[in-house]
């Protein structure tokens, strides 16, 4: 009688804990939902922090690549001349190849570069001067060991002024485009492509002759071309306004 009774109320203490088949589904609706919205921003976190390190370490190659060539008594006295292909093959052989450990370099021809298209600015605008062979004439493209990819270009001291914030003193300068995670998208100006340039000064980034308020007005309303000096000046982060654009 009293394993009856015992059975009895185990039965009664299932039923009274079961889930409906309704109550199942709209539970499962609900987390479905809030997973929908909550995953796609996780995962753009996840990238973006993922791409910042991926900046800081692409920028950081090449500045050491410039501080070992220094230590050898390399002297970067070699004139840059705008639109020379010769001398920016010379200026790399130099200066970045034998400190450089690089997977594939172009020499103004085609495969350093995206694949899928062309680059754009942070306005949605194609990246002037982009072609089949990467950003510019007469240029060296390379890719690194880590998957960066890299462009450059020279530019005479209007250029370098008006569109990299770099003021060269009347010399022509070098600029670097870096497309930090390679081909993978979205191939932008301001978000996984930015612009650091060598001048009479070293290695700078782009906007780096340019007040802190025009380079944050740059990044948040312009086309992007100075963010790298503003990721630097926001401890090398993107800042979610720029990312959202």
């Amino acid at each position: 009688m009293i394993k009856k009774q015992i059975k009895s109320l185990k039965l009664f203490q299932t039923k009274l804990f079961a889930f409906t088949l309704a109550e199942v589904l709209i539970t499962l609706g609900i987390i479905g939902v809030v997973a929908g919205m909550t995953i796609p921003t996780l995962i753009s976190k996840i990238g973006k922090r993922q791409l910042e390190s991926q900046i800081k370490a692409s920028y950081a190659t090449i500045a050491q690549t410039m501080r070992a060539a220094q230590a050898d008594d390399v002297g970067f006295d070699m004139p840059i001349k705008d639109g020379d292909t010769s001398k920016m093959k010379e200026w790399f052989e130099t200066y970045m190849s034998p400190y450089l450990k690089v997977e594939k370099i172009c020499y103004n021809t085609p495969g350093c570069w995206h694949k899928k298209g062309t680059s754009k600015d942070l306005k949605g605008n194609l990246t002037p001067w982009d072609n089949n062979n990467g950003i510019g004439t007469n240029i060296v493209t390379f890719i690194i060991a880590k998957g960066a990819y890299f462009d450059i270009d020279s530019y005479g001291t209007g250029s370098m002024n008006v569109y990299f914030g770099i003021n060269t003193n009347g010399s022509d300068g070098l600029i670097f485009y870096f497309d930090a995670n390679g081909d993978r998208k979205p191939n932008q100006i301001g978000k996984d492509i930015y612009i650091m340039a060598f001048t009479d000064k070293g290695l700078v980034p782009a906007g780096s002759d340019k007040t802190r308020q025009e380079v944050e007005q740059n990044c948040l309303n312009g086309n992007g071309y100075w963010c790298l000096s503003y990721l630097i000046q926001n401890g090398w982060q993107i800042p979610d306004a720029v990312w959202k654009r």
